[in-house]
């Protein structure tokens, strides 16, 4: 067995709960010394401006647009401003994780209310359909005319002289706009819009069955990092420090605060350092011998090259991708089981070649729309017959995809995904962009998700959904659409506030200066570490208390406070109202203000961190007191969900034969708000006890409980009535991992002798489950049941003592009317067994375990259900064994098993398909074609020229418009002399306002390879 999975190495406690009295994570003291300090210094700078009647600096910080940071008075308090903002968002984070209300929910996967949300979206969204850009896509038919030209038709822009017959290659060209282009800017954010909604929507109901389908819309966000990434550097040629230091700021900016005030790992949230890896790669090949990028054949072989490259690192086991990635660590840690080594291996494996595939893309972007406008030029038929020849193999490889890989579980799917999943990507660009009046819309409330897919998807773990996305926020307990209707409303609205927080700050500490650029990232670095080294001290000392956080806050704050007015203020003043300057006779307000409200929120929150529920993780020893007290709830099997299941599962139609008979057992609310107790299911019971050992010793009632888990464990069959199978045996059985033991034991003294034995194995067992006492009524004396019992509790204490947990199972309630013997109904009676209950309590069986599973407390409501006065039902042993699952949390110790030595780097490579993938590349890099060979015959036959032919055309007008070298080529020549009869074209706007977000919503966005108008020749 392995060491336990090490903490990172800022999160030096493993809880975080420093408001409910108990040691919070290093990293978590750290961030509230940092973010307190400033909102301290902040709330007496904005005092002190209220006081001295001087608000400029206040209206200042309300300003929309961002303006580089300088050593004023009214752009620190602005800075001040946001990252207090920004704080009080990562605290209410905190707050939702750690200290919730009330106790996190688990998620729950309902198909229906899934998918009607589903098509309730796109039916909502449908309604907010509008036009590109506010632009009117070009139909006026008096703006174009048509002439002949021998068989072929030719649209010409008013006033240009028709050309004569000619046998050239066609080269009219349908006329287009910025907004009705390929992939437009618009467009974009639609398509991540509603991708993102299905994303998180997957991940609030955990709704496995349509993994596979998010695992290509992962795909389709990593090839838009290729595009718009390789857009940019190809038409800006802008591969400085600053341009690198602003796309990590975007990336990692709110990434980097959640680790450390969450106490998190960065591979958690793996798609961050997904997009950060696939943008270097992106920059370093576009750096690397950019000379390159401009020729016709250089470019496309450099990115052969880096082909190969990404087939010898992921396609082929040659150690490539561990020499690498040497510094990676193998030991288990969050975010990564088996350690971050496998974890990134597993995650970059999905996607490896999706960027590379939209880098081809974006160099063959300029071709590709003028094809598709080219084709839209010819007569409506051809037009019809060309769109739909390149369109038919994209539908043919897409149903092959459909009806084969995809169809796949998920693990088998997973190993084929990077191979297969720019199949739909590419048949969804075509056929979403099919049409010019299809690319003139989008709809905008897609558009509006589309902008914020990175906040909305890192604040999903701890604000939607918590316990790093594996449980659901309540808010409103009992009543889940309502709570789901509150909760979207507060993430989205938070999720909006982090995106533009991001890009102000951005603005302020990240100007395009890379001298700036770097004293905000030491400046940043430096007041991280120095709070850090002020937690570190906190809790060295062993005073880490909410207190003393405040106290430390409340200095740093004051410290600064008096920094910067110090240096600051006299200037400030001077710039304004002489009547300013009576702010001076009070310069202890502000201070007292500033830590009074520090005060203030640290009270509330400790407030409701004693008044609220924890963050989900295992059950403390405590809620032993509240494990079985419960009760049996009816439940309405034929409401709607329930119906539709029948139907389309089973084929059953109409109502159900019994609508209310279905009783559950369900925990009532515990007063430790701790304790979630929750049903365990097989996943989890796999998690906690894989590898380990449970024993079961004792009679029949033992038995049926056994027999619960092993159905929990998979096992379906378990308990089942069998002839086969001696009623009075042992039982050894192996399941998901787990040795599962039962040891026939009805009496006492042999439920001890059996207990001695167990105790005397090499590997001592992680639980032992214990029961009896019914055989005794009816088989021992008194005085040898006594000396058992005298046995027995010596054993479960050597038990104890060896650091091995028993559980004692109290005998169920009995039925009398149903007991089907005279001895029973003699001596097995409710009254007699009760009596033999006390015997046990009063000797001390019950004190010797560690946990009691009473029986009669989940059995006496079911009483008329024993049909022999004695056994139950099946379900009601599995209610049993829920309680016994639960009280696992705090009685077998987390297992920590040492990493599976088949998760190596190496394991999913496909010497095959990875070839397959560089043949693909080949065709996409040579033959000039977006879609990768489907429109190479299509443009030859009805256009004359193939892909490549176009290249010139394509390539000139932007290479002009952006300065870079010019297109050789007789189509370029032509493209300037007659360059006022050209027409502006975009090329696309994708990922640069996303994974990019350089700029604030104000100002005008840097345009992408894309967004460039193209002019093209008449």
């Amino acid at each position: 067995m392995a060491s336990p999975p090490t903490l990172p190495w800022y999160q030096m406690h493993s809880s975080s709960d420093v408001m409910a009295g108990r040691d919070p994570a290093t990293s978590s003291v750290a961030a509230a010394i940092l973010f307190g300090s400033v909102g301290v210094a902040c709330a007496g700078m904005y005092v002190r401006c209220n006081v001295a009647g001087d608000v400029r600096a206040i209206n200042a910080a309300y300003n929309p647009r961002a303006s580089p940071l300088t050593f004023s008075y009214a752009s620190v308090y602005t800075l001040f401003h946001h990252i207090t903002v920004f704080g009080a968002i990562l605290l209410f984070a905190y707050m939702a994780e750690f200290h919730p209300p009330y106790p996190h929910s688990e998620k729950s996967y309902d198909r229906d209310q899934f998918f009607f949300l589903t098509f309730l979206l796109i039916f909502a969204a449908c309604f907010t359909v509008r036009r590109n850009g506010g632009v009117t896509f070009l139909k006026d038919k008096d703006k174009v005319k048509k002439v002949k030209g021998g068989n072929e038709a030719a649209k010409l822009v008013d006033g240009a002289p028709p050309s004569p017959p000619s046998r050239e290659p066609v080269s009219a060209t349908a006329p287009a706009s910025p907004h009705n282009d390929v992939l437009s800017r618009d467009q974009t954010e639609e398509w991540k819009g509603w991708m993102q909604f299905m994303f998180l929507l997957y991940h609030y109901y955990h709704a496995e069955e349509v993994y596979n389908s998010i695992r290509i819309m992962i795909t389709c966000y990593v090839w838009m990092t290729g595009f718009g990434n390789f857009s940019f550097f190809y038409l800006k040629q802008d591969y400085s420090a600053v341009r690198v230091l602003q796309m990590l700021w975007r990336l990692n900016f709110l990434v980097f605060f959640l680790c450390l005030s969450q106490g998190t790992t960065y591979i958690l949230y793996y798609i961050c350092p997904l997009h950060t890896f696939f943008f270097g790669m992106v920059y370093v090949s576009m750096s690397t011998m950019r000379s390159l990028n401009y020729s016709k054949y250089g470019l496309r072989i450099k990115l052969a090259c880096l082909a190969f490259f990404i087939f010898l690192t992921w396609d082929v086991d040659t150690g490539l991708f561990q020499l690498l990635h040497f510094f990676l660590g193998r030991t288990p840690q969050l975010g990564a089981g088996v350690g971050v080594m496998w974890e990134w291996y597993f995650r970059s494996t999905l996607d490896h070649w999706s960027t590379f595939l939209g880098m081809i893309f974006a160099a063959n972007f300029p071709i590709t729309s003028l094809l598709g406008r080219r084709l839209e030029a010819l007569p409506p038929a051809q037009h019809f017959i060309a769109k739909a020849a390149i369109g038919a193999p994209l539908l043919v490889a897409s149903y092959y995809w459909a009806t084969g890989p995809f169809l796949q579980g998920k693990f088998d799917y997973n190993a084929t995904n990077c191979y297969y999943g720019f199949v739909p990507l590419i048949t969804y660009i075509y056929f979403r962009n099919i049409h010019p009046t299809l690319r003139s819309y989008s709809l905008n409330m897609l558009h509006e998700i589309g902008k914020t897919t990175l906040e909305t998807y890192l604040m999903q773990h701890h604000i939607w959904l918590t316990s790093n996305a594996k449980s659901l926020l309540t808010l409103v307990p009992g009543w889940p659409k309502v709570n789901f209707l509150v909760v979207t409303a507060i993430y989205f609205f938070v999720s909006r506030r982090l995106y533009k927080l991001t890009l102000y700050l951005r603005g302020m500490l990240m100007p395009d200066n890379v001298g700036t650029c770097l004293r905000s990232l030491a400046a940043i670095l430096g007041a991280v570490m120095a709070s850090y080294c002020a937690a570190v001290t906190l809790d060295f000392t062993g005073v880490v208390s909410l207190i003393s956080i405040c106290v430390v806050a409340v200095c740093g704050g004051t410290a600064l406070h008096i920094y910067i007015h110090t240096k600051t203020w006299k200037t400030h003043v001077s710039k304004g109202s002489p009547e300013a300057a009576a702010g001076e006779a009070n310069n202890m307000l502000p201070l007292v203000a500033g830590a009074a409200c520090l005060v203030f929120l640290a009270g509330g929150c400790r407030a409701a961190a004693l008044g609220g529920a924890g963050k989900v993780a295992a059950l403390p020893k405590e809620c032993g007191d509240f494990a079985n007290d419960g009760q049996w709830v009816q439940v309405n099997t034929c409401n709607e969900f329930q119906r539709g299941v029948v139907q389309i599962d089973y084929g059953v139609r109409g109502d159900l034969s019994d609508c209310g008979g279905r009783s559950v057992w369900g925990w009532n609310v515990p007063d430790d708000k701790r304790c979630r107790f929750v049903q365990r299911n097989a996943k989890s019971v796999k998690t906690a006890l894989a590898g380990g050992q449970v024993v079961f010793v004792g009679d029949s009632l033992t038995r049926n409980v056994y027999h619960a888990l092993c159905r929990v464990l998979g096992d379906t069959g378990a308990g089942a009535y069998s002839t086969d199978v001696e009623p009075h045996t042992d039982i050894t059985k192996e399941l998901a991992g787990v040795h599962l033991e039962f040891r026939w034991a009805p009496l006492a003294s042999e439920q001890a002798t059996r207990l001695a034995e167990v105790l005397k194995q090499r590997a001592a067992p992680d639980a032992i489950v214990m029961g009896g006492g019914l055989w005794d009524t009816l088989h021992s004396e008194k005085d040898i049941h006594e000396a058992g019992i005298k046995n027995l509790i010596k054993e479960m204490r050597a038990a104890d003592k060896a650091g091995v947990p028993v559980v004692w199972q109290v005998p169920t309630t009995i039925n009398d009317p149903a007991l089907n013997s005279e001895k029973k109904r003699g001596n097995m009676t409710e009254r007699e067994v009760q009596k033999v209950r006390d015997i046990y309590k009063a000797k001390g069986v019950l004190s010797s375990a560690r946990f009691v599973l009473d029986g009669p407390s989940f059995t006496s409501k079911r009483a008329a259900e024993s049909y022999d006065g004695v056994h139950y039902p099946a379900y009601v042993y599995d209610a049993g064994v829920q309680i016994l699952l639960n009280a696992f949390d705090w009685l077998v110790p987390e297992k920590y098993l040492p990493p599976n030595s088949q998760n190596e780097p190496g394991k999913n490579a496909n010497v095959f398909l990875g070839a397959m993938m560089l043949a693909l590349s080949f065709v996409g890099l040579f033959f000039f074609d977006g879609y990768f060979g489907a429109s190479v015959l299509v443009s030859k036959i009805f256009l004359g020229q193939t892909p490549s032919e176009l290249y010139a055309e394509a390539l000139a007008p932007v290479h002009e418009k952006h300065g870079l070298p010019a297109v050789a080529g007789e189509a370029a020549a032509v493209f300037k002399k007659n360059n006022e009869t050209d027409e502006d074209v975009e090329m696309s706007g994708l990922l640069l306002k996303d994974n990019d977000c350089l700029v604030p919503d104000h100002t005008k966005p840097t345009p992408s390879l894309s967004e460039e108008p193209l002019r093209v020749r008449r």
